[in-house]
């Protein structure tokens, strides 16, 4: 009988292994992102997810959860609330309401009685979201620990007698020892930079905190800024060069600091509190800290396909035995499996999840729970089309695993990271096209149907164009003249990580955690240097010296200062009106008004101090201004950088606030800046050997009826194909890997080397004929009416926009300015789109 009951269930193992690990089929070559007919999913980040768990939804961006002691009730930190979960179904029992949560903390208090949850908005003040817990487990009463000034709460965990609480306050640098019963802030300890997790461990009267940014910088050290801080950085990147762990006394609140990998997350201790693991995003490492000797082992954890960069582990548990350490990667959208083998640990193997998991933990009856961040990458709005906007997370329950499961798993995670696309065709050996100069240029927020729903030879919807012909004249031109590429979608989903993708094929688990508020600000410029990657920039890993200028880009408020010959820092409060911006263009006395400056101050050797920084208040036609008077210069010298990165942001709008160009006049701005600007390339000495890429940063001020990423991408220059359509699936990677490949540059995040370079828009025929751009219809100045004459949902649109914080990128309410931009596009009765099927 046992020998039978044997069988059966290694049968039933190698039953559930085949069904979960068949081969993945070769793609179509224009494959859309979605789910697809075998049932898994292919996201814009060109991976494929075909999740082992079961999964529940989370409307929201969920980032960490946390058991009762009994295990009976999940409570989930999501965006806006928390979320308690049966404990053994995962089926949602209640949810409590919140301010915006931090990038992780959630803690029952030892007792069961109380949860801690950690909120924090963009610029404070934060609070502690205390809920009252019944007998059953369900949530009651609830209360607040209001925090002055901006700390950022993130980890919490308690003693063991449920007496005091530690928090790590992100942004303060420091531990905060509380009071649980009072409520009252007893003493804050200073740790490293940037605290992130909190575990307490009774058997060595210990706290252990996370520094995500290291040490304190050294007086010798290269520093950058974050979040109101300093960090030591590396001189080149701009990255964080130290990782560390802060271990503290609980007697003697005595502090210790102890070199771990870089950007460590989550920390948890091993069931017999001998073992420390630290998971080390930034470093593709698990830390395994004997907590006795604090002597440190690093098991690194693999990318697939192989690179410098990018499975990022940020949580860990034990299993019950204390001999299996799984880890959520949410570069490889994995669990990862270590095992013990005496004193030493490596990696058995990987299992499949959903989209960026975040936290781990193991239920009563031994299954994994994952919490995935991005779910499947569903955009489907129930009341409007597709937007990047419309976040779903999940709630993953996987059974305990088998040895078999592990290895077979780790089979599927690899192929899911290296989808295989049926061939594209075109140009295999771009080198040889003997493209020089590539010039990247990065606009704002648009949709494909917004701006080419209208052209007809492609897959549009035209009932969704908002900004067709008329109002994008060039980008229509230049869209027919060369390639039309209608199946291209953004890697992020805003600004935040839309940049970000753009510009180092990588973004990190700070980011991603981020969304609810951007605690520690909303660095879209990458001006914190917790978002850099320690790999740096797409092209900073070039074997041979790659000349770069950067227009835009990464900068800061600043205004050139003619005398000194460089750009002096502003106050970005002091900028000028659009108005007073557009008066200064017309009469030819801009230049002394504008500059910028290099919020990542190892790229400051390559900025452009003369190009206006990414505000709403400059006109495109300032920047085109900028950019070609430059462009004279080199055409006079012969000299041009290899690689310009451009901003044009007003395609952005101001919605309808008054005193601003209506939205289309800003797209037109945009338009007509980008038909000057090709026309100055392609007119100069350098055109026979360029390239211009154009793409949008985002598309989440706009709806599509085939992908909430679906954006507008431009690619222009002799080697360009002509009068084409192009519908294979390329994404933001894709782009940057075609740069990379042009110019020799190697691949260093696994993000770069999965992507697929855009071979088939390229042809080995050149033809340079210049371009002559063209003008909008709709006139740049053509300005918003004002409140008084207008009424009804128009005055309601114009008075919303008032409200809006313009100043920083992307702080209006994305929902309500989609909508306000529709009306103003499509008219005020035309109701707002309803959702396509794919």
């Amino acid at each position: 009988m046992r020998t039978l009951i044997v069988c059966a269930i290694s049968l039933a193992g190698a039953a559930l292994v085949a069904q979960q690990t068949g081969v993945f089929s070769v793609l179509s070559s224009t494959v859309a992102p979605g789910k697809q007919a075998g049932g898994y999913y292919l996201v814009p980040t060109n991976q494929m997810l075909r999740p082992w768990g079961e999964l529940t939804v989370i409307p929201g961006r969920p980032v960490d959860m946390a058991f009762d002691s009994q295990k009976r009730v999940l409570a989930v930190l999501n965006t806006r609330s928390i979320l308690f979960m049966d404990g053994s179904a995962g089926t949602k029992l209640a949810e409590v309401a919140s301010k915006p949560t931090s990038y992780a903390g959630i803690a029952f208090r030892p007792g069961n009685r109380e949860l801690w949850a950690s909120e924090a908005s963009r610029n404070g003040p934060d609070s502690i979201l205390i809920v009252q817990i019944s007998e059953l487990g369900m949530p009651g009463a609830i209360s607040r620990i209001d925090l002055k000034g901006h700390p950022v709460p993130v980890g919490i965990a308690f003693s063991a007698d449920g007496k005091t609480a530690y928090v790590a306050f992100s942004r303060s640098n420091t531990l905060a020892v509380i009071d649980a019963t009072t409520h009252e802030i007893v003493k804050e300890l200073e740790v490293g930079m940037a605290p992130f997790g909190v575990a307490v461990s009774k058997e060595h009267g210990r706290i252990y905190v996370t520094n995500r940014a290291g040490r304190r910088p050294a007086a010798n050290d290269t520093v950058a800024p974050s979040a109101g801080s300093e960090v030591a950085t590396d001189p080149v990147t701009g990255s964080t060069v130290s990782g560390t762990l802060s271990v503290i006394a609980a007697d003697t609140l005595a502090v210790k600091e102890v070199p771990v990998g870089l950007a460590p997350s989550d920390l948890i201790l091993s069931p017999d509190q001998k073992l420390l693991a630290v998971s080390n995003s930034h470093s593709d490492t698990v830390s395994l800290v004997d907590v006795a000797t604090l002597d440190r082992h690093d098991v690194k954890i693999p990318t697939f396909p192989d690179a410098a960069l990018g499975s990022q582990p940020s949580s860990s548990v034990f299993a019950p035995d204390g001999k299996t350490l799984y880890v959520a990667c949410g570069g490889n959208n994995a669990i990862a499996v270590l095992k013990a083998s005496g004193k030493s640990w490596s990696v058995a193997g990987a299992v499949p999840t959903a989209y960026f998991p975040s936290a781990i933990a193991i239920d009563s009856q031994g299954a994994l729970r994952v919490l995935n961040i991005k779910g499947v990458a569903d955009t489907a709005n129930g009341r409007g089309a597709f937007n990047s906007t419309q976040y779903k997370g999940s709630l993953e329950t996987i059974p305990a695993l088998t040895p078999l499961q592990v290895t077979s798993g780790t089979r599927e995670v690899r192929a899911a990271n290296m989808p295989q696309y049926e061939p594209a065709g075109g140009i295999a050996n771009l080198t040889s096209l003997g493209i020089e100069h590539v010039f990247l240029i990065v606009k704002e927020n648009r949709t494909y149907d917004q701006v080419f729903g209208d052209i007809a030879k492609a897959n549009g919807d035209p009932k969704l164009v908002m900004y067709g012909h008329d109002i994008t004249p060039n980008h229509h031109a230049l869209a027919e003249r060369y390639v039309v590429l209608d199946n291209f979608y953004a890697g992020g989903a805003i600004s935040f990580d839309g940049h970000q993708w753009l510009e180092q094929g990588f973004v990190s688990d700070y980011t991603e955690r981020a969304f609810a508020s951007s605690p520690r600000g909303y660095a879209w410029n990458m001006a914190d240097a917790l978002t850099v990657a320690p790999t740096g920039f797409f092209w900073q890993s070039a074997a041979r010296p790659l000349d770069v200028r950067i227009y835009g880009e990464f900068q800061i408020a600043a205004k050139w200062d003619p005398v000194k010959r460089t750009a002096q820092d502003m106050d970005e409060r002091d900028t000028l009106s659009w108005s007073e911006y557009w008066k200064l263009y017309k009469e030819g006395k801009w230049q002394d008004a504008v500059g910028a400056r290099s919020g990542v101050p190892a790229l400051q050797k390559y900025c452009s101090q003369r190009y206006p920084y990414s505000s709403l208040s400059i006109p495109d036609q300032i920047r085109a201004e900028e950019f070609l008077r430059e462009l004279a210069e080199h055409e006079a010298s012969g000299q041009l950088a290899s690689l310009s990165i451009l901003t044009l942001n007003q395609d952005h709008t101001n919605g309808t606030r008054p005193n601003v160009p209506k939205p289309a006049a800003m797209v037109a701005d945009n338009d007509l800046a980008l038909g000057r600007i090709v026309e100055g390339i392609s007119k100069s000495r350098f055109w026979s050997k360029s390239l211009i890429l154009v793409v949008e940063d985002d598309a989440q001020n706009g709806v599509d009826h085939v992908d909430g990423h679906r954006t507008v991408a431009l690619a222009i220059g002799p080697y360009v194909r002509r009068n084409a359509v192009d519908s294979n699936n390329y994404n933001h990677t894709s782009m940057i890997r075609t740069i990379q490949e042009i110019l020799r540059i190697p691949q260093r995040t696994r993000f770069l080397a999965a992507a697929r370079p855009m071979t088939s828009i390229f042809t080995a025929d050149p033809d340079v004929k210049p371009y002559e751009h063209l003008t909008p219809a709709v006139a740049p100045d053509e300005m918003n009416p004002p409140l008084k004459a207008l009424a009804g949902r128009r005055l309601w649109a114009a008075q919303q926009s008032q409200k809006m914080n313009w100043k920083d990128i992307d702080d209006a309410p994305a929902d309500t300015l989609n909508r306000i931009l529709w009306w103003d596009a499509k008219g005020y009765d035309t109701p707002y789109p309803a959702r396509t099927a794919k």
